[in-house]
């Protein structure tokens, strides 16, 4: 038998999880899982560049002195489940890899990097597509750090990317031009300020990050879904999309799929095998709020109509509050669950 046939064999002994397309109905432990590898993925690379790296840049804020001892997979699973991180958070961390790096040439994701890039990068979108968070004390003692340590980080990052932490196809581009022109660029002053070449990207930017992160979705199933893709070794399982083949096999041909291959990801690979969808949901409900407090007195209200014996009045008691309050924090904030410092 062949080398060839032997991995032939050993792949086809692995089993498949079929996936679903929505990455918010993915379980969140796959999801972890097909993270991990990609990061890991990533970190191998850049990990033979280190020394070259650091005397062509210097060492950025993301550095630790040595590598942590806990691995990218443990760590991003105690970040998950300790701080109840939702999907779109799990991806934009990886989002933000290319965000930061493209703007920061001195940043590359290596095994120095990642532990305190992950915290800040899972601390900055919670804040940012979360209606609610947990304090950078609770961020900073899951993720063994000290508190004013992340405030630094978080500020770093927001600083290199001009505070453009709302996953959309533009950011990119938009900071470059940025930290070249040295101004924040307008919505409203797009058309007049930017060159013909780019008015174009511009075009779509009503539509722009409703996809991103599914496109990110689809990308790490496509380059880490096998087992044997990744140097990370968690679970003995290939990944993949459920979908029909004769749905995938009409989408090879969408000139929108061939689009993806020209982002500014560091991992593209010549195959563009899955679909991507490139238009808003028709259904996607639309937002009757602009403050906080507006949407709570819409939930309020809302629940109130229901007045299901006495629902509304105990979700509005200030005791039901404290009570979930103390409860939650008993839950997630036990010293026993805190790690040593990275």
């Amino acid at each position: 038998m062949t080398p060839q046939d032997a991995q032939i064999n050993t792949d086809e002994e692995i089993p498949t999880i079929k996936l679903p397309r929505d990455f918010l109905k993915c379980p969140k432990g796959d999801l972890v899982i097909l993270i991990a590898r990609m990061l890991q993925f990533i970190i191998q690379i850049n990990d033979s560049n280190i020394k070259e790296n650091e005397r062509k840049y210097g060492l950025t804020r993301f550095h630790s002195k040595i590598a942590p001892n806990i691995s990218v997979f443990n760590y991003f699973t105690r970040l998950t489940k300790y701080s109840l991180l939702e999907h779109s958070v799990l991806l934009s961390a990886v989002y933000y890899i290319d965000l930061l790096s493209n703007v920061y040439p001195a940043f590359n994701l290596n095994s120095l990097t990642a532990h305190r890039f992950l915290l800040t990068a899972t601390t900055i979108a919670s804040k940012g597509l979360c209606d609610s968070f947990c304090t950078n004390t609770h961020y900073s003692k899951v993720g063994g750090v000290q508190c004013n340590e992340l405030n630094v980080l978080e500020n770093e990052f927001l600083r290199k990317v001009n505070y453009r932490i709302i996953p959309r196809d533009n950011n990119i581009t938009f900071c470059k031009m940025e930290v070249q022109k040295n101004f924040f660029i307008l919505p409203e002053s797009i058309e007049s300020d930017l060159a013909p070449s780019l008015r174009q990207g511009y075009s779509s930017i009503s539509n722009a990050g409703y996809n991103v992160l599914t496109r990110y979705y689809y990308k790490i199933i496509e380059v880490v879904g096998k087992y044997s893709s990744s140097p990370d070794k968690t679970k003995k399982v290939n990944y993949d999309i459920d979908m029909p083949a004769k749905t995938l096999h009409e989408h090879q041909q969408n000139d929108a799929v061939k689009n993806c291959s020209n982002n500014n990801s560091n991992y593209q690979t010549a195959s563009n095998n899955i679909p991507i969808p490139q238009t808003i949901p028709q259904n996607r409900p639309k937002r009757n709020f602009d403050t906080v407090e507006e949407r709570h007195n819409i939930y309020i209200e809302e629940k109130s109509k229901m007045n299901t014996n006495g629902l509304a009045e105990k979700l509005t008691s200030s005791s039901y509050k404290k009570q979930i309050t103390e409860d939650k924090k008993n839950q997630i904030l036990d010293n026993s669950i805190y790690p040593s410092s990275i």
